[in-house]
């Protein structure tokens, strides 16, 4: 195993029930890679009372860590406290880690309009991926196989959309959306571009001849904008999956409008890099 495959998942932490949640959905991601859990916890260093900052932040810290440890899953626990702007520490933080999970909203955001921007912020700066997380009932299982959806293009990120899709399937026991956006028509001719668009007709394949397949697999073509699919599939879905070099895309997923779309819903979006 490489040092980048030891590195851990990262959980912004922050006083709130949505970082928790986080906090217990990156368990399974923990777990499955095989690596530790940091909790992160950012303090103000201007605030008037530090050390009310950091009796918070270990508070906060503490909550996270026994509800981690309440689900009984074999995950390392590690912490550490920032000092500085939250979107700046965290980006940071991500350095240290190969995914970073924060809470849908937080406790800086201030405003009804406000609400997940410091994690939109962060998905748009961060190192590493960063899965922005949403579950109203996170000690309860979903009681319906809600939807992993993937936005893929011909782009190497695309592929890794894919195959991210196809992993997050396999471990939360669900179904995968394709929502395709190819830029060229097919050809039969050999092409590292098209190799995603192979891969998925073989999905897609293996799917239609096996009810019984790992994964089952559907694509649906859209066009360049995502926020109205997920308005109108908000609540079948529970995780979105974007690439980052798709700027356009990822700002469209982590908007005011996405999030407003899925503000009391259980979809969160993974901003991959």
């Amino acid at each position: 195993m490489n040092n980048a495959a030891k590195l851990p998942v990262v959980v912004g932490i922050d006083g709130s029930k949505h970082a928790v949640h986080a906090a217990l959905w990156a368990v399974d991601e923990a777990v499955d890679r095989e690596v530790p859990m940091l909790l992160a916890c950012v303090v103000n260093p201007d605030a008037k009372d530090v050390e009310r900052e950091y009796a918070y932040a270990r508070h906060a810290i503490h909550e996270a860590w026994i509800a981690v440890e309440a689900t009984g899953e074999p995950v390392k626990l590690e912490s550490t406290i920032l000092q500085g702007d939250a979107v700046e520490q965290l980006r940071e933080a991500s350095r240290l880690g190969q995914l970073i999970c924060v809470g849908s909203r937080g406790t800086d955001d201030s405003s009804h309009d406000a609400r997940g921007s410091t994690a939109a912020a962060l998905a748009q700066v961060a190192s590493t991926p960063v899965a922005i997380v949403r579950r109203r009932h996170p000690h309860k299982p979903l009681t319906d196989p809600l939807w992993i959806v993937a936005a893929v293009d011909e782009s190497p990120g695309g592929s890794a959309v894919l195959q991210t899709a196809i992993n997050e399937a396999t471990l939360r026991k669900a179904p995968v959306l394709a929502l395709t956006r190819w830029r060229s028509a097919v050809t039969t001719e050999p092409d590292d571009k098209r190799d995603v668009r192979t891969r998925l007709a073989q999905y897609l394949a293996e799917a239609r001849e096996d009810d019984d397949a790992d994964v089952q697999i559907h694509a649906l073509p859209i066009s360049d904008h995502i926020a109205g699919v997920l308005a109108q599939s908000a609540n079948i879905d529970q995780l979105v999956i974007v690439d980052a070099n798709d700027s356009v895309l990822t700002s469209e997923a982590v908007g005011a409008e996405a999030r407003k779309a899925l503000r009391h819903t259980n979809c969160s979006v993974l901003v991959l890099r």
